[in-house]
């Protein structure tokens, strides 16, 4: 219980700190999916290809523009017609994501 309390406690610090970033959770898991093929966890390439969207996201929000963006409208931006793919794919192939 008290680890689950600090992991807790932690991801909230983080959350607080950074801000919520939209769409990384959403986006991570199929795009790792997609990279690493059928078969095998993919718990370790959703990490990473989460940390390379945020990492993009960010330097995108930061250098490629006039006015600098945060991460969240830039992942936002970019996230949400990549979900609507997804879903609009999903829903024709009659699965589930």
């Amino acid at each position: 219980m008290v680890s689950i309390v600090a992991a807790v406690g932690l991801i909230a610090f983080a959350t607080s700190a950074t801000g919520p970033i939209a769409f990384v959770a959403f986006l991570a898991g199929p795009i790792a999916a997609r990279l690493t093929g059928p078969g095998g966890s993919l718990l370790l390439p959703a990490g990473l290809v989460g940390a390379l969207l945020v990492l993009v996201a960010d330097f995108l929000g930061q250098f490629a523009f006039d006015t600098r963006f945060p991460v969240g409208v830039i992942t936002g931006v970019l996230g949400a017609p990549y979900l609507i793919y997804l879903l609009v794919r999903t829903n024709r192939a009659g699965g589930s994501l």
